[in-house]
């Protein structure tokens, strides 16, 4: 992770308010995966496991600074569990939740899509069922969401 002194002086043109939902979404990442590897540019921050591949294969998430508002980014999103329905977009696997006001995040939902955006395995989606199609397959053909 990067140092986080380095970290609020590269995001000091930010909101306060949204300056708090990218720390806390840090936390979040560091809790769920502590050897998650950050990596800032102008346009946001990503976060991916390493040891498991590089920003689209174990990617974790994506925060996109926008306006007024951050776009939570999963690149595998549309495999992800998200039973409230958090996740939008029109991307076929890429999804992203929009965070305006901290107060307003839906905390434990955020932390249970980052958890199970850390633990995916894009692999299993090749994996064949006893139907003898994959996941993808039957994802591709509609038969689930």
């Amino acid at each position: 992770m990067i140092p986080l002194a380095l970290l609020e002086k590269q995001l000091k043109h930010l909101p306060e308010d949204l300056l708090d939902i990218v720390m806390e979404i840090r936390d979040i990442v560091e809790r769920v995966c502590p050897e998650a590897v950050e990596r800032l540019d102008r346009n946001g921050i990503v976060y991916y496991d390493a040891n498991r591949g590089g920003p689209v294969k174990a990617g974790i998430c994506q925060i996109i600074f926008k306006q007024d508002y951050l776009s939570l980014e999963f690149i595998h999103g549309a495999f992800l569990p998200d039973p409230t329905r958090l996740l939008q977009g029109s991307n076929l696997y890429k999804k992203q939740a929009l965070l305006g006001a901290f107060k307003n995040v839906p905390w434990d939902d955020v932390a249970a899509l980052i958890t199970a955006s850390a633990q995916f395995d894009p692999a299993s989606l090749n994996i064949k069922d006893t139907d003898g199609k994959t996941p993808l397959e039957k994802f591709e053909a509609g038969l689930i969401k």
